[in-house]
């Protein structure tokens, strides 16, 4: 059988293939939303840190003017450099550099000699630092180990026209320390470029070589830096009163790390990844589920018509379990089938009770044959009675002709009424093995030295049932084992431990129902007579009615159960009644399969 011609296989499929669908477009849509979120944070945090490093520049270039120009407007250093001894500048040099924090302090004299210097050692003095002009400038140093912006003030006398002193230079190192202060501001890796040189930087200078050859534009840069992502933005050093020299091209390259970006994203993919299996997973077990839900009376449905097309008991019902899942569709669709059963079940006895009725038209041949004989009997002994010298034998022989066809006329008409008449059952609890025992006590009352086998199934619990009208059946069912027996010489083998049994009875319990089987060792039915066995007022013996059978199969069959009948001429018969363990409007729960 192929997955998709199964409801439930189709069901399950459909609500599991979409569900995933889904999911996987919810989860994907999600992760995607997350990793541009991820990329757009990452990009404004590098603009962030951009303005940042260019406001902390700005800042550090103002600061360090105004404190030039301060110091330069010192009575105490004009003083000491109008004298022009380097020996007197040079402790005012290291006493101003240190209160200011520069990295650097050059003071010039008039004609542009050096008067002192203090701070970062230089290799040599530029001819910034010696103008005798009274311009302020700044502009960039490149050295070693750093870039060195520096600010230049005159140092003058006031009057007219002023005096110049001399010159006072001051500066800052942008090196790795500075570089470190920056990223401790940004939160992001920091590198100071000079023309086509990284002066300095917070990571390996090594890794970028080849950062200072990238053109300097306004977008982010992608980079590689020792096995792990960057993303990178370009920040110019602009200087007060205007740009640098163009040949150094000073700039600021600040860094985020795209890596740890992307192990975020990993990590919460991996957690999307995750949710996604355990909710598909979770929705493989419910869709299931819920196929089940609306399969389940579909087969229950399905192995009860199975049971009666096997059986042919029309009384077999169908109930679904209670419970949180219980399908209205599913309740509809049940007592909508317990409902045809009901209509067949009660159809079935107003037929049986109509043939009983037609059949009593024919009951006047009944009469003609079987109470006209008994009449005539009881007529001749009535002359035989009158008779004045009839013998006192012949008056006894009389009288028990009397009495014995009276016996036969009141079995005849009470096998009548009870055939005709409508059953009414008295059900209770009842236990079956007691009850079968007492039947074939009564059906053996008068020949105590039967081959009677009883195996009865100790544990079969007790049945709601009526007693007396069950007993009847059985009574009837045990007197026609009895008489097929006693028609001729029986050669069958019971079962096993019962070899020498001319009757076997047995009870068993098959799941919610009791079963009763009764075998003979009779002669036996032929072909023929199988097919009339249940007509009623059909014989085979002597002086029966005809009405044994057809009475015990209405009993058992208006109690809700079923009898069937083998027989192998000339070896035995077996009759299996099937009887159900509750009252028959009493609804049979279904196991997982759907099967009673």
């Amino acid at each position: 059988m192929r997955i998709s011609t199964s409801l439930t296989n189709r069901i399950f499929l459909a609500c599991t293939l979409l569900v995933t669908l889904a999911l996987a477009l919810a989860f994907g849509y999600l992760y995607w939303r997350t990793s541009e979120d991820a990329e757009t944070e990452l990009g404004r945090e590098l603009d962030e840190s951009g303005v940042l490093v260019q406001e902390y520049q700005a800042s550090l270039t103002d600061t360090f003017a105004r404190m030039a120009r301060l110091v330069a407007d010192l009575p105490k250093l004009k003083a000491a450099v109008e004298t022009a001894d380097p020996p007197t500048v040079q402790p005012l040099a290291d006493e101003y550099r240190r209160e200011i924090t520069a990295d650097v302090l050059i003071l010039t004299g008039r004609t542009g000699n050096v008067l002192a210097t203090s701070g970062v050692a230089l290799p040599s003095i530029p001819s910034d630092a010696s103008d005798p002009s009274l311009r302020e400038h700044a502009t960039f140093w490149l050295l070693e180990h750093g870039l060195l912006e520096v600010t230049s003030v005159p140092i003058v006398l006031d009057g007219t026209p002023p005096d110049i002193l001399g010159r006072l230079t001051v500066g800052f190192l942008l090196d790795a320390a500075r570089a470190q202060q920056f990223k401790r501001l940004t939160g992001g890796e920091i590198a100071f470029l000079a023309g086509d040189r990284v002066v300095a930087s917070t990571v390996r200078v090594g890794d970028l070589t080849s950062v200072a050859t990238l053109p300097r534009r306004e977008g982010p840069i992608a980079l590689s830096l020792g096995g792990e992502e960057f993303l990178g933005r370009s920040r110019p050093l602009a200087l007060e009163g205007g740009a640098p020299p163009g040949e150094l091209a000073p700039a600021a390259l600040v860094l985020r790390s795209r890596t740890e970006r992307l192990r975020l994203l990993s990590t919460i993919r991996s957690g999307l990844v995750g949710a996604l299996i355990v909710a598909i997973l979770l929705a493989t077990i419910l869709s299931y589920a819920v196929a089940r839900t609306m399969t389940r009376p579909l087969s229950a449905v399905t192995s009860a018509m199975r049971d009666i097309a096997a059986t042919g008991d029309l009384t077999r019902k169908v109930t679904l379990t209670t419970g949180d899942w219980q399908d209205e569709d599913a309740r509809l669709l049940a007592t909508t089938f317990n409902t045809l059963t009901d209509s067949i079940a009660t159809f079935q006895q107003a037929e049986a009770q109509r043939d009983r009725l037609s059949s009593l038209g024919r009951l006047s041949t009944v009469i003609a044959h079987e109470v006209r004989n008994p009449l005539m009997i009881i007529k001749a002994a009535l002359r035989s009675l009158r008779r004045a010298d009839a013998s006192d034998a012949e008056r006894r022989e009389a009288v028990a002709d009397i009495d014995e066809e009276t016996r036969r006329l009141n079995r005849i008409v009470s096998d009548v009424l009870d055939f005709a008449r409508p059953m009414h059952f008295e059900r209770r609890e009842v236990d079956l093995n007691a009850l079968c025992q007492t039947s074939v006590d009564a059906a053996w009352a008068d020949a105590p030295d039967a081959h009677v086998a009883l195996d009865f199934d100790p544990g079969l619990p007790v049945i709601t049932t009526d007693a007396e009208r069950l007993r009847t059946a059985l009574v009837n069912i045990l007197t026609n084992a009895r008489h097929a027996v006693a028609a001729g010489a029986a050669t069958a083998r019971g079962p096993v431990g019962v070899v020498d049994a001319d009757v076997y009875v047995s009870t068993r319990r098959d799941v919610d129902r009791a079963l009763v089987t009764i075998r003979d060792r009779g002669v036996g039915i032929s072909a023929d007579d199988m097919a009339h066995i249940f007509d009623p007022y059909f014989t085979t013996t002597r002086g029966g009615t005809g009405l044994g059978l057809p009475i015990a199969k209405n009993i058992i069959e208006g109690l809700g159960g079923h009898i069937e009948i083998v027989s192998v001429p000339g070896e035995g018969t077996e009759l299996r009644i099937t009887l159900p363990a509750h009252n028959v409007s009493d609804r049979f729960s279904l196991g997982a399969e759907g099967r009673p």
